[in-house]
């Protein structure tokens, strides 16, 4: 069994390492920079994870309790992020690759090609889990002066604590699986997981965990953790760990026999039981997960007929938002999105009422003003999100647009209407809600929608030049293309056109730093001038958004994309 373990994480290490290097022969400074930034960040976490632990830990009378409390919740919540996660990567892994035919011819055991898929949902799953929270538990257990031994042990249990969610998800998948069609499944996973994960966010933004940075914030963060009362539930695993480390923190170490037997005993059960389930349930029934991918399943004779927006919609002009509008509806890995435009509308408005023009000694109106800025950062984000990668994701479909009668235009516009009109319209009314919450009257909510109106049309029409420009037909995920390079120059543009906007529109309301910019260069706004720049301005970004969307259409008719 070890061997042939071995020989399938071979496999998929040559499959990284080549990724890795064409990727690097292709990009170097790009793939460079990418990982220096990665070191830098991750080297800044554990400097502050190290310094928080220390601090909490070192404090008088209540800081080993209060350790062992945080501790208490690390556990709880990266349980919960595992099984959020693990849901929809188990149901991809082991019914929805595309390498399973392969990979059940290949000479090795059965019961060795499940636990390597098991390590590989269990990696895809929780490996920002194990990058940051083992090592919270590494530096908890430092502070604790424990010897290496105990560290690395304590690790290993944190993986363990980890690997539960996973394997009940990949149960959860071979039992549902055989009475339900694959594709299905994986739909409604994706869906649950996409409200729950909202639902997370929405919960600890409503707790303003920003109170417990300022004055008097620990003992505020003492009274929250004294009212979460979790030890009604003695069957959590996360209890048996959080006793399990706190033992170890006293040097108790006959006290964590039972919760450490406890979480080894459980493992083994849980993982003698997928195995038995694999073999009696899943393998059986592997068949319908190649019918899910085929297609074949999916060919039901009332999913050929037209759909209500497809006859609503039926006018031959609109043909290709039709097309966009049912790709996007069939596709709940795309439609399940406004779940999470929703948590963030929420969010963003929720953030926003608690901020006052005091809090920087500004006005009402200059604080929507700089709300701007932020709210064009949600712009960008949504456009490079849905339209930037929209024109990618038709795949090789593309072809068909070659002889299509419509043409590149029509084309071209389906993508405009479909994502960048939802996305106009989401940007205003963020823009629009947030200063009336900040209580701005009608003339000032008029300029702002105005602002609002040329940011986020900006940013739709930056991210649908781009998106023709840097279209990528053959890949197999679009949203990579945010990471590309046009995805990189797309936010590299769009940031420096946002804070170019945000300055426009500070230095004409405001005289004295108008003043101060001036002696750097920059033109005098007031008087009546600024509306003369924001003028030139606009009109000098329609010109060039237009020059690159022409170079767009070009690129889309050449087709050298599809060599």
């Amino acid at each position: 069994m070890i061997r042939d373990i071995f020989a399938l994480n071979r496999l998929g290490f040559y499959q990284i390492k080549n990724k890795f290097r064409t990727a690097f022969k292709q990009r170097p400074l790009g793939v460079a920079f990418l990982l220096l930034l990665g070191v830098g960040f991750y080297w800044g976490y554990l400097w502050l994870s190290a310094r928080l632990v220390s601090f909490i830990y070192n404090q008088e009378v209540f800081g080993v309790l209060l350790a062992n409390k945080l501790l208490e919740f690390l556990l709880y919540i990266s349980v919960g992020m595992a099984l959020l996660s693990s849901l929809t990567t188990a149901i991809t892994h082991f019914y929805m690759s595309k390498d399973l035919e392969f990979h059940f011819s290949l000479p090795v055991s059965f019961n060795s090609w499940v636990l390597h898929r098991f390590g590989q949902v269990f990696l895809q799953s929780s490996w920002m889990l194990m990058l940051f929270g083992a090592s919270f538990i590494w530096l908890f257990l430092e502070v604790s002066e424990t010897n290496l031994l105990v560290r690395i042990s304590g690790v290993l249990v944190y993986a363990i604590l980890c690997s539960y969610p996973v394997i009940a998800s990949s149960l959860v998948c071979m039992l549902l699986v055989k009475i339900f069609p694959a594709r299905r499944v994986h739909q409604m996973f994706l869906i649950v997981t996409v409200v729950m994960v909202c639902s997370v966010i929405l919960v600890f933004r409503y707790l303003e965990p920003e109170q417990y940075l300022g004055p008097g914030g620990l003992d505020k963060f003492r009274g929250l953790v004294d009212l979460m009362e979790n030890r009604r539930q003695p069957w959590n695993p996360a209890i048996w760990g959080a006793d399990l480390f706190a033992a170890w923190n006293q040097k108790e170490w006959q006290q964590s026999v039972v919760p450490g037997m406890k979480i080894l005993g459980l493992f083994i059960v849980a993982m003698g039981t997928m195995l038995i389930a694999a073999r009696n349930v899943y393998r059986s029934s592997w068949d319908r997960a190649l019918q899910a991918l085929s297609g074949e399943a999916d060919l039901l004779e009332k999913q050929t007929k037209l759909t209500f927006i497809s006859k609503w919609l039926s006018h031959k002009h609109f043909s290709q938002e039709v097309r966009e509008l049912t790709l996007f509806l069939r596709d709940p890995s795309q439609w399940s999105q406004v779940f999470v435009l929703a948590a963030l509308l929420a969010l963003y408005l929720f953030s926003v009422s608690k901020v006052t023009p005091s809090l920087l000694g500004a006005s009402k109106y200059t604080m929507a003003l700089l709300n701007t800025l932020f709210v064009s950062f949600i712009s960008l984000s949504i456009s490079s999100r849905f339209v930037f990668t929209s024109f990618s994701a038709d795949g090789q479909a593309i072809w068909l647009m070659k002889t299509a009668p419509e043409g590149w235009y029509k084309y071209m516009r389906g993508k405009l209407l479909v994502f960048g009109g939802p996305c106009l319209f989401f940007s205003l009314l963020l823009g629009v809600f947030s200063g009336m919450i900040l209580g701005l009257d009608g003339s000032q909510l008029k300029l702002l929608a105005m602002h609002g109106l040329w940011d986020a049309s900006f940013m739709i029409l930056l991210s649908l030049s781009l998106g023709m420009l840097f279209i990528n037909p053959g890949t197999e995920n679009p949203l990579k293309l945010i990471i590309s390079p046009g995805g990189m120059l797309l936010m590299v543009i769009g940031v420096f056109f946002a804070a170019v906007h945000l300055v426009l529109r500070l230095t004409e309301q405001h005289r004295t730093l108008n003043a101060f910019l001036e002696t750097y260069g920059w033109p005098n706004m007031q008087d009546g001038n600024g509306l003369y720049f924001i003028l030139g301005m606009v009109l000098a970004e329609a010109i060039v958004l237009l020059v690159l969307v022409r170079r767009g259409m070009d690129h889309l008719r050449t087709g050298n994309f599809l060599s």
